[in-house]
């Protein structure tokens, strides 16, 4: 009897060291942390855009300065990441750099998603180099598309990287530079179901910056006819493609082509038609009648003369668009 105490004094100890109550060891910092998390796009609808590959990351670029200074002090070129919420629409991203916290002060925090121009981002040593990066080139033949990610940018200015634990991680939103077309298409008569709906948007910027300039403006011989599109059938009279688009002070047009009682029409929006603006979201109603609007009312017509056909477009709450129509033989 006399050795079981120390033995229970023991067990005791052990216990009480396991407690949940007791003090936590503080986490070891590895570095700085940051989540990355794109920002949904802003639409006046309200409608969601909520297509997972829309915020896929899928290589990320992120540049430090002191704050309110134009030299950058540290940079990492696709730099590891790994998700935060996988089954989350957002796509969030968990970044930790190599850094020591304890050796920092506050930093400018620049954030580029989705470049593939991996000299232009080893080139870059001032803010004003961040600004002058361009996104991929779209052509006719190559357009927006989320296979390689669309292009997203992000900053934190003035931000304190000394407590950026896992803990504690510095949250930076990211932007796509894209603007977003969702089009759908109605027959509003079932006898008149148009066959080879696709449509193109013509006019557009072949790129934009990363960082938002509201005084983007490409000349027009560089402005460019993005892929034709084919139309999903969601119902036996609806049907919907999505587009990206670049933002820039241009104004671009959308052709709609299709076959109607067996002849290729194309219509042509040219009025009242949206701005692409980054990350916003463009509910576009083309609605194909069988008869002439009524009075006042945009109208398109066929030279067809076995048929009068009406489109009108409207985006969003705005007035609709009007349409030019021309008829291929």
């Amino acid at each position: 009897m006399r050795r079981l105490f120390p033995i229970l004094l023991l067990i005791g100890f052990f216990a009480a060291a396991c407690d949940e109550n007791t003090v936590e060891i503080p986490e070891k910092q590895s570095g700085v942390s940051m989540l990355l998390t794109p920002l949904r796009s802003a639409n006046a609808l309200n409608d969601p855009d909520n297509l997972v590959d829309e915020y896929a990351i899928v290589n990320l670029h992120v540049f430090l300065a002191n704050p309110g200074t134009a030299t950058i002090t540290n940079k990492f070129i696709n730099q590891a990441f790994t998700s935060a919420n996988d089954t989350t629409i957002l796509n969030s991203q968990w970044v930790t750099l190599p850094l020591d916290p304890s050796t920092l002060t506050n930093k400018d925090i620049y954030v580029i998603a989705n470049c593939d121009d991996v000299a232009s981002l080893n080139a870059v040593q001032t803010v004003s180099d961040i600004q002058a990066l361009k996104t991929p080139q779209a052509t006719a033949a190559a357009g927006l598309t989320t296979a390689r990610g669309l292009p997203m940018y992000g900053q934190f200015l003035n931000a304190n990287l000394i407590t950026s634990t896992t803990a504690n991680p510095l949250t930076v939103m990211l932007t796509r530079t894209c603007a977003k077309m969702r089009v759908t298409l109605t027959f509003t008569g079932a006898s008149y179901i148009g066959s080879n709906n696709t449509f193109a948007i013509e006019n557009a910027a072949a790129y934009t910056y990363y960082v938002k300039n509201d005084t983007f403006k490409i000349a027009t011989s560089n402005l460019v006819n993005y892929p034709q599109m084919t139309f999903t059938q969601n119902t036996a009279q609806q049907f919907q493609a999505i587009t990206y688009v670049y933002e820039s002070l241009q104004l671009p047009r959308l052709h709609l082509y299709t076959t109607l009682n067996g002849t290729p029409t194309e219509f042509i929006a040219s009025a009242n038609f949206p701005l692409p603006v980054r990350n916003y979201l463009y509910d576009i109603q083309i609605q194909i009648l069988p008869q002439l609007a009524a009075a006042g009312a945009p109208v398109a017509r066929s030279n067809n003369a076995n048929t009068a056909w009406t489109a009108i477009v409207t985006v969003g709450t705005e007035d609709p668009a009007i349409f030019s129509n021309i008829c291929h033989p």
